[in-house]
Parts: structure tokens; sequence; C-alpha cells
């Protein structure tokens, strides 16, 4: 297989790159009333509703491209540490810097938008540009900042505080891994059963960080899952796309419903499988355009959505269309410039963090330990 550097599946890069364009879809169409309308379950016109409640929302699924995110997240970060022994010493800080730079930064980007473009509701407006209508406060700022009650400046930044809990709680995470990788598979579907069981018992910690361990599960896995041949491979791509938007498509009343989340957090799992597993997803994923995505993957995420409300804000709302065919480029080209000057570096500080805090014995063991499970 083609571009499979030692150690990294280039295509789960690309899986990344996708997801983080849809949540930039996403975003991009809220800004439209109607599609606000129908995120948030309110009247939606008959002329939009083929693209709300059919599998046809796959293309603007921002809530379950997250979760495609956070099952990745649990996938790349257990398995390294399943293959090679993991200094966490030199782990914890360079991490906390690989993602609190990039955070940082978009803060002060966002911050910048929202005191030059205003946030004041209109009347016609969409609902959901309407509800970051807020003031400016030095404990919001904070809580962004730092990550523990982000606001909605940037509001994406709700699921960095779960990345950094994860992170943070990786070892537990690696160790449940480790003791249940024969059986990973049962692991994976208790932990998609227990998310489910956070929406109702309203225990977000149980919620999304089980959503973490499902990615942990398919780590432990990855030797012994198979290759997926071609036959199979369409079919199991065509059943979790349909269970990756079931939410929509799914009537709420119907026997089963209660495990939506169940079905999609599986879905997401069998995606990144097949991102790994299956030669047409493989290749495809591997193209240049999803790659170029997934290196601007984390960039763009961090940074679209103020993009979008100032355009939106600024756009009359007799025309809102004009706002997703601004932001969408727009973004993508802002994402590009943040990562060259902001993330990369950013990459660069973590990883001479960790080169320090390990000192050079070390360092070359981890090398060493690389090379043999690459």
């Amino acid at each position: 297989m083609r571009d499979r550097p030692a150690g990294r599946i280039g295509s789960l890069d690309g899986l990344r790159g996708v997801a983080a364009a849809v949540v930039l879809v996403h975003h991009s169409l809220l800004t439209i009333p109607s599609f606000a309308n129908g995120n948030l379950h309110l009247p939606v016109p008959e002329s939009r509703s083929w693209l709300v409640y059919t599998p046809l929302h796959l293309f603007w699924a921002g809530g379950e491209a997250v979760f495609v995110f956070f099952v990745l997240s649990g996938f790349v970060l257990t398995l390294p540490a399943l293959r090679r022994t993991q200094d966490w010493v030199a782990y914890f800080p360079a991490r906390l810097v690989r993602l609190y730079v990039p955070v940082v930064a978009s803060v002060a980007v966002a911050l910048v938008l929202f005191l030059l473009v205003p946030r004041t509701p209109d009347a016609g407006e969409s609902a959901w540009v309407a509800r970051h209508a807020q003031s400016l406060s030095l404990e919001g700022l904070v809580g962004d900042l730092t990550l523990l009650a982000p606001t909605r400046m940037n509001s994406p930044l709700w699921s960095l505080t779960w990345e950094v809990g994860f992170s943070l709680l990786l070892p537990l995470f690696v160790s449940i891994a480790a003791v249940t990788r024969r059986y990973w598979w049962i692991t994976a579907i208790i932990a998609a059963l227990l998310s489910t069981a956070g929406h109702p018992l309203r225990v977000q910690w149980l919620t999304y960080l089980s959503m973490f361990l499902v990615g942990s599960a398919l780590a432990a896995g990855w030797e012994r899952i198979p290759q997926v041949r071609r036959p199979l491979g369409w079919l199991l791509f065509l059943a979790s796309l349909l269970g990756l938007t079931c939410a929509w498509w799914y009537p709420r009343e119907a026997p089963g419903a209660v495990f939506g989340s169940t079905v999609i957090l599986l879905s997401a799992a069998v995606l990144v499988v097949l991102a790994g597993k299956w030669l047409p997803a493989e290749r495809v994923l591997l193209g240049s355009l999803p790659r170029t995505l997934g290196r601007i993957s984390f960039s763009l995420y961090l940074i679209h959505e103020p993009i979008a409300v100032s355009i939106a804000e600024l756009v009359p709302v007799e025309y809102p269309w004009i706002t997703p065919i601004l932001t969408i480029p727009l973004a993508l080209v802002a994402a590009v410039f943040f990562a060259r000057f902001v993330e990369l570096p950013a990459h660069r500080l973590a990883k001479r963090v960790s080169r320090r805090i390990s000192g050079p014995d070390r360092t070359r063991r981890g090398r060493r330990a690389a090379e043999v499970t690459g």
C-alpha cells in the first residue's frame, strides 16, 4: 500500500479531513434559517426537508462527524501506546502544548472577529446565528482559553474539552484496551452503550469519553481485524453511512430508536476500520484532496465557525445562501495559513518539549521501539 509511513495509517488522515469538511459544510449551512431549524428540530420548509430528514443529511452531519473525530482520536492515541513503551512523563506536557497553543490562537482569531463584527440578533436571521449574540466577559474568555467552559464565541471548542480530558486519561484507556485486547469488539459495544446511556442520565463525561473508548478498543483489536474484501466492504460502507445518519431518517417513535447513538458510534467505528482495512477506501482517502484536508483539519475545525458567523452577520438576511458560498473557501484559505503559522509550529514545539523531557537516551529507545513496531 502506498503512502503508509511506519507506525502511521495515512488513510486515517484523509478520513479526518473529510470529517472536518463535513463540519465546515454543517456550520456554513446552519447560517441559513431553514437548515438551522432542521438542526434544532423546528419546522422545515417542504422544499428542504429532503436534505434534513433523509440519509442525504450525511453531507452536513456535523455532530456525527465530531463523533468520528472522537473515535479516531481514541484509536490514533491508543495504538502507538499499545505497540511500544510510552514515555508518559514526556507525553503529558507535549500533548497539552500540541492542543493548547492552537486553541489559544483560535480564541484570539475569534475574539478579533467578535470585536470587528458585533453579534447582534436580527429579525429573519438563522436561529443558530442568533444564538451567538452574547456579551463578552472575562469569565467567558478564560473559559474559552482553558477549555473549562467554552462559550459560543467559538463553540466547536466544546469538543476540545473532552479531547483534553481523554488525553489526560490516556493511560487508563490504554490499560483497558490492553486488558480487553482479546475481546476488543465487546469493549467497543459496551463503550457505545455506555455513551448512549449518558444522554438520558445527563452525564456528559460518560457520553463523550466512552466515544474515545470505542476508538481505543479498535486499536486493541487492530491486528486481529483482517483486510476487508470488496463485496463485504461495499456493504459495510453503505450500512455505516446509513447508520451514521439514522437519527435523522429513522422515526424517533420506532422500536430501537433509543439505541440511535449506539448505532452512530458503531457506524463511526466501521468507517475507521474501512479507512484502514478496505482497499477502495484507502485509495480514495490517500488521494491528494482528502490528505490535504487532513493536514489542515485541526486548524479548519478551530477557526471556521467564527468566520461563518461573522460573514452571516454581514450578509443581508434576505440572501442567507451567500454566506456558505463565501464561508467555505475563506475558511479553507484561513485554515491553510493557520496550519502553517500556528499548528505546525505548535507541533514542532511539542516535539521539542517531548525530546527535552525524555532526554537523548530515552528518545533513542523510543525511536528504536517505533522502528520495530512500525
